[in-house]
């Protein structure tokens, strides 16, 4: 069997368009992804019974990148657990999850599917904010009203901790944790809204510039360290990141008061340091203390200084053996 016929390498690349579809929603099968696995099976890089596995999971109702139930999760690890055995066959390397996560980016143009589930669009799915007298001092930051201590390990729709700027003084407040965001389903019926807890930088001036356009809703995320799911879906396992000689970094972020759960954040996310793409390719923009005021006050043009990587050298790196459960 040719490992490299053209027409093989195409009709992997159109299934492999599919994945990257159905990791940002519904999935319309064509023409085109039938003769795509008709063509594997006829080289015998495909059995009869994967093709129609692959075709059935296509349809499957999924209309947005998260499940309470993992039933995304579950579809997900089914089409690229086929395109992973038919790679084996065909004895050529499967793509790195970093450019099947490119790839479903495609398809996602304006916001990032943050969800707490492991699919491969998602990222920092979770983080710890530290102490909140640490918080405080840290951030030289007036606490306005009373708060519950919130969760010591903070993951989408939960409540974390923000520091703004409120005529001219630092304050630290409460919100919830991802803009709540309704799309629509197949027959064109609003869905349940779901957190949106990542802010893609390049998208700032579009999809987020409403409040990315105003400095007042711009704001700090006290983060200690956040996680990242590494490695195969399904048995993924947590890498918790950290910044060197500090307890307690910020985390550039955006919020706003909503209709449906008050106060939210989110986390503005850029492209990672190229010796840490192995965990992700994107990361938290994480900003020095002399950056906290431009962030926090300048004007929106002014603010591409920060979308660059966080040196991977300034970074801790904690790969541990916990696998990503869902939330």
């Amino acid at each position: 069997m040719p490992t490299h016929d053209p027409v093989t390498a195409i009709a992997m690349r159109t299934l492999e368009d599919v994945v990257a579809q159905a990791q940002c929603g519904a999935v319309n099968r064509t023409w085109g992804h039938r003769l795509a696995l008709s063509w594997l099976v006829r080289g015998g890089v495909a059995a009869d019974w994967q093709a129609i596995s692959f075709w059935q999971t296509i349809d499957d109702p999924v209309a947005w990148a998260y499940s309470e139930q993992g039933g995304h999760d579950h579809r997900i690890s089914i089409l690229m657990g086929l395109l992973d055995t038919w790679y084996l066959v065909l004895r050529q390397p499967r793509p790195s999850l970093q450019q099947r996560a490119r790839w479903a980016r495609a398809y996602a143009p304006d916001i990032d599917m943050g969800s707490g589930t492991p699919q491969l669009p998602c990222m920092c799915n979770r983080y710890q904010p530290g102490e909140r007298q640490r918080i405080e001092d840290h951030f030289s930051a007036k606490v306005l009203r009373a708060f519950n201590e919130g969760p010591a390990t903070v993951h989408p729709r939960e409540p974390g901790w923000v520091v703004r700027q409120q005529d001219g003084q630092m304050v630290l407040e409460q919100m919830t944790w991802g803009f709540p965001v309704v799309l629509r389903g197949k027959k064109g019926k609003p869905l349940k809204p779901k957190p949106v807890n990542n802010a893609r930088f390049d998208k700032l001036g579009a999809f987020w510039k409403r409040w990315a356009s105003q400095p007042e809703h711009r704001c700090l995320i006290p983060a200690a360290r956040y996680a990242e799911a590494v490695g195969t879906p399904g048995k993924m396992t947590e890498t918790w990141l950290s910044v060197k000689g500090t307890s307690i970094f910020a985390w550039a972020g955006l919020w706003q008061t909503s209709d449906e759960w008050g106060e939210v954040y989110t986390g503005v996310m850029t492209e990672n340091a190229p010796e840490l793409e192995h965990i992700h390719d994107r990361s938290p923009v994480i900003l020095t203390p002399d950056q906290w005021q431009t962030w926090l006050t300048a004007p929106l043009e002014d603010l591409h200084q920060f979308d660059r990587p966080f040196p991977a050298d300034a970074m801790c790196v904690e790969a541990t053996k916990e696998l990503w459960a869902r939330r």
